[in-house]
């Protein structure tokens, strides 16, 4: 990363700078003791916690992630995040692109599908002359250089124990490549090369808002064309030691503490929206046998997960009966496939983590936020706001074009269930946030929303 000179005039010079300052408060609404508490907002964790979504992490959506909501209801002053210019910074980057786009709902050479079946496109950089991937990825010197810790030091793609032990990319149990982009390394002191707990610690937090430990398992179940996880995913005993560390230094802050815990991760449309039958590729339907019987794709057994990347080796061969037009012969790729032995691992796994989070943080009196719950009342379909919402890809509206991230709106509904647990658990009445308000806000360009 390249280090450009800055010459900080005064503090009060850059926090006076309202393009920067998000989000604007107009009226407050709260007590001097809610104020007080979220004066000094702080938040850690992976990567739904950090704002990502849609394969990237960039402004456009990090200024309508959860943790911005709930700053704008706590009225937290001079607000900052380590916001990351269009097109952004994720899974696709290297190749060369940002973030996913829906380019078609339903696409125009296939226009007699009896389903939708949507084009997404990665935003390519070179679209972008202005955006700096490599050198300054920031939407500015002014937030790249920003004179105090970030209020979300989240980091997408890390594991539990990064978060107070990895200093760089380099030095770190998951390699994430935002870490140091994040940590903002090589940065001279007091902020390269500390790790995302020491910069919060400096911050001297009034309430530390932490969620981690879904990537712990997650980066076991997904596919990962140019980083294949080949180590086993964190075992339950070496996260509960992680995780107390955690919650220990986070209480050595003196700040207010609130923990999520993990969602079932299968149940999210990345591991459901791709079929394991051959698909009619006019149609969009399941292809029937003479005795009317979906034929399954080769590579996949009864009761197997097939993730949304296997729809990239489909289009060339991969799976398809030898019989079949554009087949190569070659059955689907285990790597895109999700055994129910894999998916026992990781059932297995997010209960285990749950369960030490529980007990860790009732131990430690830390409130947590039941995630879990949440993200299952999701799947089984709800309605909010006069709006169906369900787990179902780009059309259920909760997930964006990843499949795995929430979208605005998820952002939204999440915001609420922190603010819930914070006021049952602290002694504030902090408003819940507007769903309608916001759902007028939002442009639906990565999920369509339908009404029940």
């Amino acid at each position: 990363m390249k280090i450009k000179i800055l010459i900080i005039v005064g503090l009060s010079l850059l926090l006076a700078s309202c393009s920067l300052l998000e989000p604007k408060v107009k009226q407050s609404t709260l007590s001097a003791n809610e104020k007080l508490l979220f004066s000094r907002l702080m938040a850690l964790g992976d990567n739904i916690i950090a704002g990502y979504q849609s394969a990237a992490l960039t402004e456009k959506h990090q200024k309508r992630s959860f943790v911005a909501l709930i700053a704008q209801q706590g009225e937290t002053p001079d607000f900052m995040q380590p916001y990351i210019g269009y097109p952004g910074l994720g899974s696709e980057s290297y190749a060369g692109y940002g973030i996913l786009r829906l380019k078609y709902l339903d696409d125009p050479e296939t226009p007699n599908t009896v389903n939708p079946d949507p084009v997404i496109v990665a935003e390519p950089f070179a679209d972008y002359p202005d955006f700096d991937p490599a050198g300054q990825p920031f939407v500015s010197d002014e937030v790249m250089f920003w004179p105090l810790p970030y209020n979300n030091l989240a980091v997408p793609g890390i594991y539990v124990d990064d978060v107070y032990k990895a200093t760089t990319r380099l030095r770190s149990r998951s390699k994430s490549g935002l870490l140091d982009v994040i940590l903002r390394n090589p940065l001279p002191d007091p902020y390269g090369y500390k790790t995302a707990f020491a910069q919060a610690k400096l911050f001297q937090p009034s309430l530390i808002l932490c969620w981690v430990g879904m990537y712990d398992v997650l980066a076991y179940a997904q596919y990962n064309a140019i980083n294949p996880v080949t180590e086993p995913p964190t075992t339950k005993k070496d996260f509960a030691t992680y995780f107390a560390a955690l919650m220990d230094s986070l209480k050595s802050t003196q700040a207010a503490v609130l923990v999520g815990n993990i969602p079932d991760i299968l149940d999210m449309p990345y591991f459901h929206t791709v079929p394991g039958v051959v698909i009619d590729t006019v149609t969009n339907t399941p292809v029937k046998d003479e005795s009317g019987n979906t034929i399954p794709l080769v590579g996949v057994e009864e009761g197997d997960l097939v993730l949304t990347p296997a729809r990239v080796f489909i289009r060339q061969g991969y799976g398809l009966p030898a019989n079949f037009p554009k087949s190569n012969g070659q059955p689907l790729p285990e790597d895109v496939v999700l055994d129910k032995n894999e998916q026992a691992v990781v059932l297995d796994l997010i209960e285990g983590y749950n369960t030490a989070i529980d007990s860790i943080c009732e131990a430690r009196k830390i409130p947590v936020v039941d995630m879990y719950s949440f993200f299952k009342e999701i799947s089984q379909g709800t309605e909010i706001a006069g709006f169906k919402l369900s787990a179902d890809f780009i059309t259920g509206g909760f997930y964006s074009l990843d499949g795995v991230h929430p979208s605005d709106l998820g952002h939204v509904l999440i915001a609420n269930e922190w603010l819930r647990t914070i006021n049952d658990n602290l002694p504030v009445s902090v408003p819940l946030i507007n769903v309608p308000e916001q759902v007028s806000q939002i442009a639906y360009s990565d999920s369509l929303l339908v009404k029940p």
